[in-house]
Order: structure tokens, then C-alpha cells, then sequence
């Protein structure tokens, strides 16, 4: 796949649809949880700095800012270029709307609020992130997550709502050859079995009912069963190798023996309530199983060059954007729940970092001193560039 293909065009544009669309709903959180609970928004940006434009309403009427890059400030003799739509009705407005250059990313600068970055100031003023009551601050540092969660499961319910689901199908017929990214082609598809064959029997034991099949299959990975089979009214048999592959589950990942089948599967629509149930339990589902696959790597069950990150997931959104809508969707659904994860988690730098230490606070009854809660930050966001970068440099060397 060269750099300049369509392929690779459909990457970026997913990529950037993917997390641009996820950081815009995190931020969206924090920014709508922000002013309900009367903290002033200073600026909300979508992208990372330096600015590209921002509007924002003035009492004079509506200022529209464009942003001169650097590099041609001196030529144009400016930093900035304003222009101003006049109103009737002026009515001033606390928050800047920015777009910034850097499409990954954005970011909401509420008042009162120094974090690693150190650019605010506190005044003590009513509209103020530090003048706010703990559970306020609280609950707007957890309007990212909530966003994330309520995002993903919007997504999940809307996903079945619209494409139904697959209900298996009683017997023993086979609907589909498996195959995955590491393993192509598998073992009962080199044996010759294809979709529609019946499997009959299994090391000279009659099955009935898939899960007969699969209750003998995945039992025994690693060893050699015979499997008879009948394909277009001919009765077949062979030896096939049942390979190990590891397998989430609603418990973790669990190791089972395969040969590489799927069962036949009967579509279904579902009800509007059904799909709120499907939502919930999708939502639980996959962020338990970022829970246990971080457990996994702390205690050492899961190597590092495992885990995927932004290179990674640009190339998987890529493969489910040519895949059509709905798989974009529900990946995009899987990433948010992810992201929800991740970010409350109490390290330094992640919102579950700023809930700690305003718990410490809450615990306390006194705030700490600003250089201690910069340093934490700045150690804390030192700490999460170093791994992404490491992560990063891992997705590379997999391309």
C-alpha cells in the first residue's frame, strides 16, 4: 500500500473521524458539565493548539479571530487578522470557540483552573473551577467519562436498532469459514470443509447440536481430532489439528481450542427496548474487558508489544471504514468505551488524576499547595507521552 494510495487516504480520514469525533464528545462533557454547575468556559477548542480561528460574541457583536501562523507573522507584519459582524441585539458571551491546528486532540480552559500547562490564574472569583463546591468540581472532571460512556452506548443500541441481530440456528450445518488477521486460513477449511457441509461426527462421537461441537472442540487445543463430515450428500472424514486461540469473554480472555467454523445464523430484528439492553450490556461488556487486559499487562499475563495505540487504531479505523458505516460505528463505539476507561483512571494527567487529588482535597479539608499538584501533573503528563511515544514506535515496527 503506497503512501499516497486511496488506501491510505481512507485511513487518515477515518482516523481523523474516529478520535476527532471521540475527543470532541469527551470535551463536550467537560465543557456542558462546566456551565451547568456556573464554572466560566474561558475557550473550547476543537484541536490542539496553536489556534487556527475562533469566534466569539462580544458586546459589540460577534468577533471572528483568523490566526497568522508563525512562520509568516513577520512577513504579513500580524498575528491575527479580526474581523467583527455587528448585531442589533449584541448579547456577550464568556466563551471562545476555537479551531486549532492539530486535529487530534481539543481542549476546554475553564476559569480558575491551572493544571500542567500553567496558564490561568485563580481570583477567587464565584465563576471560578476552585470557588466551586467539591462534588461541582467533582462531577465536571468526570464529564469526559461520562460522555465517552453515554457515547458508546448510544452507539451500540443505534448499531442494533438499525442492522438487527444474528440468532444461531439449531443443528450442526456449517455458516462460515473463520479467519483472522493472524491466521487466514484455518485448519477444517485446508481439510476441505466449506459453508453448508454438516459435521456429523467427531472422533467417531455423533453431534447433533453445535454445542456438542464446540464443547469437545475447544477442550483440546493442540490435538488432532477426526471429523466427519457430509458435503453435497457425500460422507467425508479427516484428521484436523485443533489450534489455540485466545478469545475475550465477558470473565477476560480465555484460550480455546479451534478449527476454524462458525454456525449458521438467522437474522433478527429487535425491539427499541431490546436494543437499550443490547446498548447497556455491550457498554459493561467491553469496558470490563479493558479492565481485565490492563490487569493482564500489570501482572504480566499480556506483553507490551500487545497493545495497540494511535497507529494502530488509524489502521483498524481505516479497515472498518471500507467496511461501510456501521463497522466504523461500532468501533468508534469500542474506542469510546476505552477512552471513558482510561481516562478515570487516577494517574496524573487523565481527568481520574485531577478527581484524586480534588478528593485528597475533599478528605483534607484544605487544598494543596499549587507546586505540588504541577509537579504530580507535569510528572503524571511526562509519564503518559513517554508512553504513547513507546507505544507509538511498537505500532510502527508492526506495519
Amino acid at each position: 500500500m503506497g503512501f499516497f494510495s486511496i488506501d491510505t487516504l481512507i485511513t487518515i480520514i477515518a482516523a481523523v473521524f474516529t478520535l476527532g469525533i471521540l475527543i470532541l464528545i469527551h470535551e463536550l462533557g467537560h465543557f456542558m458539565i462546566a456551565r451547568m454547575v456556573g464554572i466560566r468556559v474561558e475557550r473550547f477548542s476543537i484541536g490542539m493548539p496553536p489556534r487556527l480561528l475562533s469566534i466569539q460574541n462580544k458586546v459589540d457583536g460577534i468577533w471572528i479571530k483568523l490566526f497568522i501562523p508563525w512562520f509568516i507573522q513577520k512577513l504579513v507584519d500580524a498575528q491575527s487578522i479580526e474581523y467583527r459582524i455587528r448585531r442589533k441585539h449584541p448579547k456577550a458571551g464568556d466563551t471562545e470557540y476555537a479551531l486549532s491546528w492539530t486535529p487530534f486532540g481539543g481542549y476546554v480552559k475553564m476559569s480558575g483552573m491551572i493544571d500542567e500547562s500553567m496558564d490561568g490564574e485563580i481570583t477567587g472569583k464565584s465563576w471560578e473551577f476552585n470557588s466551586k463546591k467539591r462534588w461541582q468540581q467533582l462531577l465536571t472532571i468526570s464529564g469526559g467519562v461520562l460522555m465517552n460512556t453515554i457515547l458508546a452506548f448510544i452507539l451500540f443500541s443505534g448499531i442494533v436498532l438499525v442492522s438487527g441481530i444474528e440468532n444461531p440456528v439449531d443443528g450442526t450445518f456449517v455458516g462460515s469459514m473463520v479467519s483472522t488477521e493472524a491466521r487466514e486460513v484455518f485448519p477444517a477449511e485446508t481439510a476441505g470443509i466449506r459453508e453448508g457441509d454438516q459435521i456429523v461426527a467427531v472422533n467417531g462421537q455423533s453431534v447433533y447440536e453445535w454445542e456438542e461441537l464446540t464443547s469437545i472442540v475447544q477442550k483440546i487445543p493442540g490435538e488432532t481430532i477426526v471429523v466427519e463430515w457430509i458435503s453435497n450428500g457425500v460422507r467425508r472424514s479427516d484428521s484436523i489439528l485443533v489450534v489455540k486461540e485466545t478469545v475475550p469473554t465477558a470473565e477476560g480472555t480465555l484460550d480455546i481450542g479451534m478449527i476454524g467454523i462458525g454456525r449458521v445464523l438467522e437474522h433478527q430484528d429487535v425491539s427499541f427496548t431490546e436494543s437499550i439492553q443490547y446498548g447497556a450490556r455491550s457498554t459493561y461488556l467491553f469496558g470490563t474487558l479493558m479492565a481485565r487486559a490492563l490487569w493482564s499487562m500489570i501482572t504480566g499475563e499480556t506483553d507490551m508489544d500487545q497493545v495497540g495505540g494511535p497507529v494502530m487504531i488509524a489502521k483498524m479505523a481505516g479497515e472498518m471504514a471500507r467496511r461501510g458505516w456501521l463497522e466504523i460505528f461500532y468501533f468508534m463505539a469500542i474506542i469510546s468505551v476505552n477512552l471513558a476507561f482510561i481516562n478515570i483512571l487516577p494517574i496524573p494527567g487523565l481527568d481520574g488524576g485531577h478527581f484524586l487529588i480534588i478528593s485528597i482535597e475533599g478528605i483534607i479539608r484544605r487544598p494543596l499547595p499549587l507546586n505540588v499538584k504541577l509537579v504530580i501533573q507535569q510528572v503524571g503528563m511526562f509519564f503518559l507521552l513517554g508512553l504513547v511515544l513507546f507505544i507509538t514506535i511498537q505500532d510502527i515496527a508492526r506495519l
